[in-house]
């Protein structure tokens, strides 16, 4: 592949993330009105309101908030390492830095039956970074919707420092 060939491929990925926000906020805003009764589909009806109107705009306009500034949306790309992972690796650091005038083998290793038989804890892949990345993309959004103009403000007043 060509680096043009690349650059298409990374804006139609893009373009389909950008899509798929503005489905997604849609339907959760329609979902949002036929709950409050502002929108009716038989007969059809619809009475809107200054806050729906804004959560409509903010909600438009997420997608490419979200892209212009991902870095406030999800977590670090770290692994989220739990309290048995660290607490195996420093019992694993305490070993080797005890580990003194012995030849180190397989044969000579004691093997503690409580430890883990794997080199890692069990772990799901993750799944706390992503769930805790779910999570603030979740709460940013929220708070984002709410106060879609002081996001923009603090956006503005960063962009204006860097220059």
């Amino acid at each position: 592949m060509n680096v043009g060939e690349d650059n298409m491929i990374r804006n139609i990925y893009v373009l389909f993330k950008l899509l798929g926000y503005f489905i997604t906020g849609l339907l959760s805003f329609f979902a949002i009105l036929l709950y409050l009764q502002n929108l009716s589909l038989y007969p059809f009806r619809y009475h809107f309101e200054f806050y729906d109107i804004y959560f409509l705009i903010t909600m438009l306009v997420l997608p490419f908030f979200r892209i212009a500034h991902p870095s406030w949306f999800k977590a670090d790309d770290e692994q989220f390492v739990s309290y048995k992972q660290k607490a195996l690796d420093l019992y694993h650091q305490d070993l080797a830095q005890n580990h003194k005038n012995r030849k180190w083998s397989s044969n000579s290793v004691s093997v503690n039956p409580w430890e883990y038989t794997t080199t890692t804890t069990q772990t799901y892949s993750n799944a706390a970074g992503w769930g805790y990345s779910l999570a603030k993309s979740l709460f940013v959004s929220t708070l984002f919707i709410i106060f879609a103009p002081l996001f923009y403000g603090i956006s503005l007043l960063k962009k204006c420092k860097h220059k």
